[in-house]
This record gives C-alpha cells, structure tokens and sequence, in this order.
C-alpha cells in the first residue's frame, strides 16, 4: 500500500521516471511542485495533472547545475507557506566514454547535479521535517554505484555517494518520523541513454523496465520506509552478483561494454 502525501516536490519531473513519479502521485492526490530546467515541459505535465486529478501543481523552473538556483529549490522546501512533506531527488545525468577523454565541464557539472544538488535539498528537506516529526526523502540512485564502471566512471560514483548517504540519513531521521529511501534502477526507457552517448543496442529487451513499473517500485519502498531498493528482479541479481565476484572480473567486464 503506497502512503498519501500532502506535497511533494520532485526534481527532473519534465521526462522518465521523475515525470511518472509525478503522475503517479498526484493520481493518490498529492498536489505537486515540479522542478526541471525545461519550463515547456512542466507546464504540459502541470495542465495533464492538474486537469485529470484537480491537484496543484506549482511549476518551478531551475537547472539544479546552478547553485543559486539549487538555494532557491531549497528556499522552497523550507517555505512555511503550503509546506512540502515529500522531497523526491530524481534529477541526474551523466555521460560515457573515457574520462581523459570527456570534457571536465560536462563531468564538473554531473557531479554539481547527482551530489551537490541532491546533498543540499536532502539537507532542507530533513532540517525542515524533523521538527514537524514526519515528512519522505526519496532519492534516485543507479545500480551502477554498485559497481565500478569504467567509462562511466564519473556517473558511477555519484551514484554510490548516493545510496550510501541515503541510508545513513536513513537511520539517523527514523526516530524523528522521517523516511529516508534510495532506490537504485537498471535499464529504464527514458532519455537518458541517449543523453549520455551511450549505445544500448546489445542489451536485450528483458533487461529493461518502464519508467513506469520504476516509479511504482520506488514509493512502494518509500511508503514501506525502506533504506534502499533495487527495482526488477534482474537488477537484485546483476546487484549481489557484483558484490560476489572479484573485483577485478566486475571491472573487466565492465571495460568490454562499447562505451
């Protein structure tokens, strides 16, 4: 059973799971605050939610890239006024190929948006719930912090800072009646394969799963108050595998994907 929420606030909401994540909410009726850089996109969704559902759903343009902007995300998770009680971190990217070969900026900037970003709005997030003794904080890792990833390098080990910190803050917010979960997706149908350069074209149909059958999966978890999920029962597999094989096989197996 999936838990109500008041408010929630997601972050890349204008595409793949952070947009599903927002329709299925505000399917449970929660009013929404939908923030991404493409503006365009937000109020498509704003109009589709709030017609179908008669939710609210407050459009809040910011490239999470930006620290200033990053301030203002979290100026409004704090804001008193229409109180937010669910934080979904779901903004990410992150590119392939060989490190030395990739531009730093690019590289600079996935780490400004997977860390920086999520670590400072976890940080509202959790400052402005804990007084009121209840509130969610769901960020979006990868199974790809499981492993190394040579060229994924970078994306990679975002991602691993990811689960980890989540599930401290786990343990440190249950007592104080918040829930902390990181949930780690495989191969999901979304822009972002594309958005990375990155060439899927041998990896088989059932590796995959819908943005979709992710979302559902991450606010069950959420809801269940789990520290951290893995979606699809493929990706609990490829997960343990990685922890039971030597490293050096996981890297050199990792190394003969294209990048």
């Amino acid at each position: 059973m999936i838990g109500t929420w008041n408010r929630a606030l997601i972050t890349g909401a204008s595409s793949g799971i952070g947009q599903e994540l927002a329709r299925q909410l505000a399917a449970q009726g929660s009013d929404l605050v939908v923030v991404a850089r493409n503006q365009e996109r937000l109020y498509e969704l704003a109009d589709e939610l709030s017609t179908e559902h008669q939710v609210n759903v407050e459009v809040f343009p910011a490239d999470l890239g930006d620290r200033l902007q990053v301030d203002r995300v979290a100026q409004r998770i704090q804001a008193e006024d229409r109180p937010i009680d669910l934080v979904v971190n779901n903004a990410g990217f992150g590119f392939s190929g060989y490190f030395h070969e990739l531009d730093l900026a690019g590289q600079s900037a996935t780490v400004d948006v997977n860390i920086t970003a999520l670590h400072r709005l976890s940080h509202a997030a959790a400052k402005t719930m804990v007084p009121r003794g209840r509130g969610g904080i769901l960020n979006i890792s990868s199974i790809a912090g499981y492993m190394v990833s040579p060229k994924s390098a970078t994306y990679a080990a975002t991602k691993s800072f990811v689960t980890s910190f989540s599930e401290a803050l786990h343990e440190e917010l249950r007592d104080f009646g918040v829930t902390a979960t990181a949930v780690c997706p495989g191969l999901t149908h979304t822009e972002f394969h594309e958005r990375a350069n990155l060439d899927t074209s041998d990896y088989p149909d059932f590796a995959w799963q819908s943005a979709s059958d992710v979302a559902r999966e991450a606010l069950e978890a959420l809801s269940n108050k789990q520290a951290k999920a893995i979606t699809g029962n493929l990706n609990k597999v490829l997960a343990s595998g990685s922890k039971l094989l030597p490293s050096m096989v996981v890297r050199k197996i990792a190394m003969s994907r294209k990048p």
